[in-house]
Formats: C-alpha cells, structure tokens, sequence
C-alpha cells in the first residue's frame, strides 16, 4: 500500500509540473484549440459528461437528444474555440476560476470555498429546493430559473427548460442529480439570446465547472450579464463514463451548494458560499420557508462521503493514463490531500 501511495504522489507531482507550466503558458481561459480538438481529446474519449458548456454560446456544436452526448454540427474557422474553452474536461484550472468567481483560493479541500454550512429542513410541505427558489424570485434575486426538463430516465437525459417563475420551477425542482443529468448550462445561452436577465439555475457540480469557466473567461459570451444565482445539488454519483473523472462532489463554484449527503432524512446541509447565497437562504429562513435545525452542524460525515468519491475518482483518472488527467489542474497539496490514506 506505501509503494502504491507513493507512486501516486510521484504522478501528482507530475501533473502539477505539468500543469503550473500550462498555466504559465497559457494563462487563463484561452487556448487555441476548436472544434475538432474538443471532439477527439473529450468526446471520442468518453470524457464528455453532457453539461452543455461547449454550445451554450456556440453555434458549432449541439446535443444529441438520446443521449445527451455533444457532437461537432459543422467546423468553424476559429483557432481559439469558445467551445473548447469551455467545456470543464479540456483543462480545469481550479484556482483561478476561484480567484475569478470567490476573490480568494479555498482553504478547506473537501467542500472548496464557503462563509457557513447549515442544517436545515422545510417548514412547509415542499421540499428545501423548492423553498429556496420561492425565495430568490420573492427577493428579486432572480426573475428567471434554468432547470431540467427530463426526456430519458435510461439513459437519463434532462434539457433545460427556462421558468419565470417559482410556481412554474415547481414542476422541474430535481430530487436527484442523475433528474439534472443534460445540457443544462445551454439554457444559459437560450436565456441570454432571449435577453432575459437575473436568471438562475439548478445544477450539478460538473455543469457549474464549465459555467465557472465561461464566467471567468474574457469571452464576450454576455454570460455575466445574465447569470445571478447559481444552485448546486451535491453529487452522489454518476450517470455517465466522464463523470469517472470528476473530483467536484459538492458544487465548489455555486452561490449555495444543497447536500442531502451528511444530514438527517428530510434534513439537508447548506453550503453558502457567497453573499447572494447568504442573501437567499437567509430569506428563505425569514420567510419561515425554512428552518435551521443546526447551526454548526457535524461534517465529518459529508466529508468523508465528498473525499471518499473524490479519491475514487482520482485513482481512476489517474489509473487510466496521464492524457486523462491533463485536464484537472490541481495544487499538489490538494492532490495529497486527495490521495492520502
């Protein structure tokens, strides 16, 4: 077991060089790669995990509706790709995007960057989800919601559907993150060409990885314009062979991540990572629409849950061959953190 933990600190040194070099190289958000690099180096891969980051503001490439999976419409002439850039499987340079998204890097490795984590449960017959959308349209917060309109359960395929509405988000509140499992952050860019603003979403962490990316880009996507909330339901698992290499279980670039993981049934713990998410959740307690039942709740459950995956998660990105895990650029120290026994 020593021998094997110490191999996988040697690769994670290795793809920390590697990576610090890239970023040097490249800096932030901009590689000269399209269509057809995204297409060989993440979908034939199976690395594609159906987000919707790649076309959410770029005509070149679509969604397949069986299955989800993105595929190349036509090929473009442009030699900086927004759909290369985009896609949170090309390169995830973690620290940046939350020096752009939080102003500051994370210091807790299991749940990434918050102000609070609460216990909470519904003072009302819907659910924690539900109560915190009521909330964010009651405030102004947001005016619109991006959720998931499900068409397959096997395999499960969700698009996304745009609501103006609490009443109307009812409908699509997901109960679970394989509900969400689709091209949901394509309802960004719908949402945006239809010029609406304050729009919100319901998304698994793998989806706001790619909407932190557009966010924190210098693409003139107009993204910024139009994104205000940003709901993580906490992943439990996967739907699909990308989510294979996903390290992100708890939705570390939302305004406020929800997690059933660690809480008591009917219970759920509140990640709020930012003053919108405070600004939510604390008007949804005000409101009565929800109830604090811990104030310090006890973590250790959520986060031997969020490292045990992640580490699963790592072995076999890294197990299968260093090309696969170009696209992850992590600190070494998490890296150990990640891998130690």
């Amino acid at each position: 077991m020593w021998k094997i933990t110490q191999l996988l600190f040697i690769i994670a040194d290795f793809i920390h060089q590697h990576n610090k070099q890239y970023l040097c190289e490249n800096q932030i958000m901009k590689v000269e790669k399209s269509s057809q690099d995204l297409e060989g180096e993440v979908i034939y891969k199976g690395l594609c995990i159906h987000c919707g980051s790649c076309n959410a503001f770029c005509p070149h490439m679509s969604f397949a509706e069986e299955s989800g999976e993105a595929y190349v419409v036509d090929e473009c002439a442009e030699t900086v790709g927004l759909c290369y850039n985009s896609c949170p499987r090309t390169f995830l340079p973690i620290s940046e995007i939350e020096l752009a998204l939080f102003g500051q890097k994370r210091i807790d490795l299991a749940t990434g960057i918050y102000k609070d984590i609460i216990q909470v449960k519904s003072k009302n017959k819907e659910e924690i989800l539900q109560n915190l959308v009521e909330a964010a349209f009651d405030e102004g917060i947001v005016e619109h919601m991006v959720l998931g309109e499900q068409k397959s359960k096997k395999p499960p395929v969700a698009f996304p559907i745009v609501v103006d509405s609490a009443k109307d988000a009812k409908k699509y509140i997901p109960t679970s993150t394989i509900e969400n499992a689709g091209p949901l952050i394509t309802g960004i860019g719908q949402a945006y060409l239809d010029k609406k603003k304050n729009v919100g979403i319901i998304a698994n962490p793998c989806h706001l990885q790619g909407l932190g990316k557009i966010l924190a880009s210098d693409f003139n996507t107009g993204a910024n314009e139009t994104v205000s909330l940003k709901i993580a339901y906490a992943c439990s698992s996967g739907g699909m062979a990308g989510c294979r290499y996903c390290t992100d279980f708890s939705g570390e670039f939302s305004d406020v991540s929800y997690s059933p993981w660690g809480a008591p049934k009917g219970e759920a713990l509140l990640i709020i990572r930012t003053d919108l998410g405070k600004k939510v959740v604390d008007a949804a307690i005000k409101k009565k629409l929800l109830e604090v039942t811990e104030k310090e709740p006890d973590l250790s459950e959520m986060k031997k849950f969020l490292n045990k995956k992640r580490k699963k998660n790592f072995r076999t990105l890294i197990g299968d061959t260093l090309i696969s895990a170009e696209y992850l650029q992590l600190g070494l120290e998490e890296l150990r953190e990640i891998l130690k026994e």
